[in-house]
């Protein structure tokens, strides 16, 4: 009896390992299941100098991973392909497709060390900020870090892109700062050439501005073009019907789901300066 109750004491201990190994696996595997679940930032690539941070282009290389197909940034192109993940195992399909913008030689060496990289994974696995992509030898070739989606209210949305009503969706004028913010109590204001403001309703993700938008009469000669811009992006707002948040980016879509603005968020500063709309006696309706 005394040795049944000593094997009884010493079974718990005999199955910690196991139980050890167990809680392993399944954290790995939950992490790399996450891939598919989140939205990515990349933060580290392979060069020939080892792991390095990587530096910021046109914003943040957000990588997405769903149903067989990635896209990301290395902060230059947008680069589109498909991969295969099963389990920990993962793997991309050669000859990603992208776009073929012209960017300073640092942005584009650090891009084609992320295509290189790529070609070379064979497994996920969690790291100390999110999720590591290993190659043959369990070296790590990249590192993502799970992005932080951002909430509508309070945030500082810096225009990146818009639809001017033709048909197509332009960049914002280089020299331009476009801001929009919304508060919480129904209220939004910004900059683009003149401080505008008015009010906007939302409910689950419909999204529609409340009257017009009340704005500054101020003439804007620079950049060329200010003007026209802001025209466009006023209407492209007006026949916004809904909302989308995906980690730092926020994009306005109209009724037929059709993109009418998109904002990256920045850290927050006083982009509006002091030309606030304050009233309806410096301010027109458009």
């Amino acid at each position: 009896m005394n040795q049944q109750r000593q094997a009884h004491r010493r079974l718990p201990h005999v199955l910690w390992p196991c139980a050890v190994l167990l809680l392993a696996m399944a954290s790995v595997t939950a992490s790399a299941a996450d891939l598919e679940s989140a939205e990515w930032q990349l933060t580290q690539v392979r060069t020939g100098a080892g792991l390095t941070q990587v530096i910021d282009g046109a914003g943040p290389g957000v990588w997405r991973f769903s149903e067989g197909r990635v896209s990301g940034s290395a902060g230059c192109n947008r680069l589109l392909g498909g991969y295969q993940l099963d389990g920990n195992a993962l793997s991309f399909e050669p000859n990603l497709a992208g776009t073929m913008m012209a960017c300073p030689p640092p942005l584009m060496a650090q891009e084609q060390a992320v295509i290189e990289a790529l070609g070379v994974v064979v497994g996920v696995e969690p790291s100390a900020t999110g999720l590591a992509l290993t190659d043959a030898e369990g070296d790590t070739v990249l590192t993502f870090a799970e992005l932080e989606t951002m909430p509508l209210t309070g945030t500082d949305w810096h225009l990146i892109q818009y639809n001017n009503g033709k048909g197509g969706l332009v960049s914002v004028l280089s020299d331009s700062v476009v801001v929009l913010r919304f508060d919480d109590a129904g209220q939004f204001s910004g900059k683009a050439c003149n401080a505008y403001r008015g009010a906007y309703r939302v409910e689950g993700s419909d999204f529609s501005i409340d009257g017009p938008i009340a704005a500054t009469r101020m003439l804007c000669p620079e950049p060329e073009g200010a003007d026209a811009q802001e025209r466009a992006f006023f209407a492209a707002l007006e026949r916004a019907a809904g909302f989308r948040i995906s980690g730092g980016e926020l994009l306005l879509s109209d009724a037929e789901d059709r993109t009418m603005a998109k904002f990256r968020v920045t850290q927050r500063q006083d982009d509006l300066g002091s030309d606030r709309p304050a009233g309806t006696a410096e301010a027109s309706g458009e």
